[in-house]
């Protein structure tokens, strides 16, 4: 039901937009948080759908940094939408909790629309390999 209901907003709020969907496997990086805190986010198949897990955690001088965010999954089934994105949740580690998620990749960059209730934000994965 959630997962509907996520869909359904992302498609009314108009998603990220449609474009030829490029590969989304390997190691991405997300934005920093307001503490300057990296994911190292690794990407693969589960089924059909997307899934990505947390690899490494970087502070803000760009170290390696213990957390416990480390094996935490992140992309939670985004599967496959007829447009080439792709449809599903994302787990935001700052407020510890799932929004709504529609990506699609172009090139080394992943592009989400991130949704919780009426608020929604962009933001932009770089690939690092």
């Amino acid at each position: 039901m959630k997962r509907l209901i996520c869909i359904a907003f992302l498609a009314m709020t108009g998603g990220v937009g449609t474009a030829k969907a490029d590969v989304p496997f390997g190691l991405w990086q997300g934005p920093p948080d307001s503490r300057g805190i990296v994911l190292h986010v690794r990407t693969r198949s589960c089924g059909l759908a997307i899934c990505g897990q947390v690899e490494r955690v970087k502070n803000r001088k760009g170290y390696d940094a213990p957390s416990r965010a480390i094996g935490r999954r992140v992309l939670v089934n985004l599967e496959p939408d007829a447009d080439g994105a792709f449809s599903g949740e994302v787990w935001e580690p700052s407020g510890n909790r799932m929004l709504c998620a529609r990506m699609q990749v172009q090139g080394n960059l992943m592009r989400f629309h991130n949704c919780i209730g009426d608020y929604c934000r962009d933001e932009v994965w770089r690939r690092v390999r």
